[in-house]
This record gives structure tokens, sequence and C-alpha cells, in this order.
């Protein structure tokens, strides 16, 4: 079967940067060579720092681990997040996730090769978070498999799979998001010994990524590491309908 995101990366070349300018998907300038952003809102994005260097959530200062992170170690070793989920950020991760523009894909996936940590040790191998098969067959495809084309390392797409339908996480809140995901997924045994990057477009609480780093490690990943283009700040008022 083949998916949206599949078709639309089969069109012919003549519509690449070789041919056409890049233009930016914000403001509609002229974007940067090979980058469809302009100067100005490249500037704009922003960036995640200072946050904590364990699970990537925007702190006030710099940490080498949050309240939550103290409390409930997570079974991955670090989580980097390279922006921010805010505007105008957001709007090109919902144009690739529920839209499947893969134009947007692009510029996502060139910023976050561009921001990959300098200090990660050596990995063996990228996992992207599998979705739902109900959300998959909605959106045509997996995005985070979008974001994994610019980075360094062999994808596995197979290695992790959901083996029980959750709900859509958006209006779940935190203590919710985690009984959502818990034992969601099973890892393969042929991560047994490897140190995985696990790909995630947003991280929200942390939950998803949280019990995805658990099916590894259980399956005898050596170590987990989280990667993910934005990372949403700690909701502190109540809830939304």
């Amino acid at each position: 079967m083949i998916t949206v995101f599949e078709w639309m990366r089969s069109v012919p070349a003549t519509l690449s940067f070789g041919l056409l300018p890049a233009t930016c998907l914000l403001c509609g300038a002229v974007g940067e060579r090979s980058l469809d952003l302009c100067a100005g809102c490249l500037s704009d994005l922003p960036q995640n720092e200072p946050a904590c260097a364990t699970c990537a959530l925007p702190l006030p200062h710099a940490s080498d681990a949050c309240g939550v992170c103290l409390r409930r170690p997570p079974a991955f070793a670090a989580a980097f997040a390279a922006y921010r989920y805010a505007y105008p950020l957001d709007g090109l991760i919902q144009r690739l996730k529920f839209g499947g523009d893969l134009a947007a894909g692009r510029v996502l996936a060139t910023l976050l090769a561009r921001s990959l940590p300098q200090d990660w040790p050596a990995m063996d191998v990228l996992v992207p978070l599998p979705l739902a098969r109900g959300r998959l067959r909605a959106r045509g495809g997996n995005q985070t498999h979008e974001l994994a084309r610019a980075l360094p390392w062999p994808m596995d797409r197979y290695a992790l799979r959901r083996v029980r339908e959750t709900e859509a996480q958006t209006h779940l809140d935190a203590a919710e998001r985690k009984a959502n995901v818990r034992n969601a997924f099973l890892a393969d045994a042929r991560v047994k010994g490897r140190a995985v990057v696990l790909l995630d477009d947003v991280i929200t609480t942390g939950a998803t990524v949280r019990s995805a780093a658990r099916a590894l490690r259980r399956a005898g990943a050596r170590e987990v590491r989280v990667l993910a283009v934005a990372r949403a700040p700690r909701r502190t008022g109540p809830r939304t309908p």
C-alpha cells in the first residue's frame, strides 16, 4: 500500500530546489538556499533553551533534571527537542502532521538535523514513534518517517510497534495521558544491545516517549535517547475541553 507521503514524494524532480527558488512557508518571502524559510521567520522560531537535560521540558533555568525527572527518572538517558511548541513552529508541525505537507516536513527535518546535540554519544539506530493504525490510515503516513530522512542514523520503522489502540492524547491531562499509553508499545528483540534514538515530532507531557522507551529497554536496548522537533511547556492552568 502506497501512503500519501510516499506518493507525493514520487513527483518529478522538477519541483526540487534546483529549478524552483526556495519560498518561505510562513510568510511567502524568498527563502534561504535549500530551506523554505526566510531569515526573519527562521529567527522567530522559539528555541528550546533553557530546558531539562533529561526530558527537554522548557525551564526558566537549565537543569540536569526537572522535578518530574527527579521523582520519576525515565527509561531514556536524555531527551533533546530543538524548539518549543509555540508559534510559528507549531503551524509547520500541524501542516505535516495533519495535512501531509511534505514541504513543511522537509523544513522541519532540516532544522532538526542542523540542531542535533554535538555531545551525544554514538548511536546505532533511529526508531520513529509508531502511530496507532486508525491515525496512520487517517493521516496517510507517519510524520516521524519524514523527519527521519535528514538524520544521520539508519531508520528501523519496525523495531517498535503499538500493540494497543490508544485514545488521541490531545484533550487528555497528564495523568490521563500516562494511563492511556501504559503498555501500549512492544519492541522487537533486534534492539538488544543497541543504542536507540527514539524519534517523535512533539513531546507534550512525555508520557508517550516514556512508555515507548520502557518497551525498548525491556527488549534489551542498551541505551535510549529521545529526539523531537519540539517540546510543549508544562500546563499550569485547568485543562480546556
